[in-house]
């Protein structure tokens, strides 16, 4: 396979995460986190590095399996970034993270661009906290909403 070749990337942009989900392989069955993980995010020079080295890249999917993208302090210019150097950006999240009024900002950031934000939504209130431990069913709701309402997909 060519660089050329590559028409999505898949980023992890942070290992942080304020979930402790039992499956999650950053932590020991929801309960501390694994011996040797390091919590960083993703620096602005080491993402631009890679995009320039893929002259046809379609797609950025910011997702994690070793932390939640909106972790990263950095998200919102790493996203800047990938939009310089793609057409659509994915970003998948447990969505319990940041204000409201900063999920109206990154609808607006994400205004111009194809996207797609994924809120890992597992069941009710009462029910979603068994398996997304440390988030909060009613805040994510809140956040999802005022995304949607401000024009994000």
């Amino acid at each position: 396979m060519n660089l050329t070749d590559i028409k999505w990337l898949h980023v992890e942009p942070s290992s942080k995460c304020n979930a402790w989900c039992p499956a999650c392989p950053r932590n020991n069955n929801g309960y501390g986190l694994i011996d040797n993980l390091v919590e960083e995010d993703l620096s602005i020079g080491r993402f631009e590095e890679v995009l320039l080295q893929l002259p046809n890249l379609f797609a950025v999917q910011m997702c994690g399996n070793y932390g939640d993208p909106i972790a990263a302090k950095n998200i919102i210019d790493l996203i800047n970034i990938a939009k310089r150097y793609s057409k659509k950006i994915q970003i998948h999240t447990n969505g319990s993270l940041r204000s409201i009024s900063w999920w109206v900002e990154l609808a607006k950031t994400l205004s111009d661009i194809e996207h797609d934000v994924w809120f890992g939504i597992d069941g009710l209130e009462g029910i979603h906290e068994i398996y997304r431990q440390g988030t909060d069913f009613n805040k994510i709701i809140a956040n999802a909403t005022a995304f949607i309402s401000a024009g994000g997909h």
